[in-house]
Parts: structure tokens; C-alpha cells; sequence
């Protein structure tokens, strides 16, 4: 699927397990079930332990997120320029996954 990020500073997007915990404040991490890539400001990265710092000479306006259980993966991609931004590999998809 593709989102439309333009004219935000501020957000976060990925995947997440349908175990994840949602009545407290958790890490962002595939070790708690969360797949993501976060605009904060002037940073962005993936939300990896610690995180993996993207390139940031230009910052997409449109995301693509492609999710495979075959192969294990979530990827990232500026949907603008057709480019690559994150993949999450080795992952153990083992219940329902949820756009976040």
C-alpha cells in the first residue's frame, strides 16, 4: 500500500502484530512485534535497535509499504522517486499483521 506523507514533519508507519500491546507506551522495535520507519522532525529513520538513521537529502512525500510472509520482509520505498528506503528481513510473521 502506499501512504501520502507531504507537508508533515511528524509521523510513523509500518506494521504491526496483532499481539502488539496498545494500552501502554511501547518501543517501536521487531523485537515488540512492530515493523516501522518514522519521520521526527529533521530525523528519519528505521525503528530498529537503536535505530538505523535513512537518507535525508530528500524526504518523501509518498510511501510505499510491501509486506511479504513468503520472504520475510517489510519494505519501504519512496513511492516519488521509485527508490528503496528500509528493509526488515529474517522476520517471524507467525499472526495477523496491521497497517500502523
Amino acid at each position: 500500500w502506499e501512504v501520502e506523507v507531504a507537508g508533515s514533519r511528524w509521523w510513523s508507519l509500518g506494521v504491526a502484530a496483532e499481539s502488539v500491546e496498545r494500552k501502554r507506551l511501547v518501543t517501536l522495535t521487531p523485537k515488540t512485534g512492530v515493523w516501522s520507519i518514522r519521520r521526527d522532525g529533521d530525523g528519519f529513520d528505521a525503528f530498529t535497535s537503536p535505530p538505523s538513521p535513512l537518507p535525508t537529502r530528500h524526504i518523501p512525500g509518498r510511501l510505499g509499504v510491501y509486506l511479504s510472509y513468503e520472504s520475510r520482509t517489510a519494505s519501504f520505498y519512496d513511492t516519488d522517486t521509485k527508490s528503496h528506503l528500509y528493509t526488515f528481513t529474517g522476520n517471524k510473521f507467525t499472526e495477523k499483521l496491521y497497517p500502523i
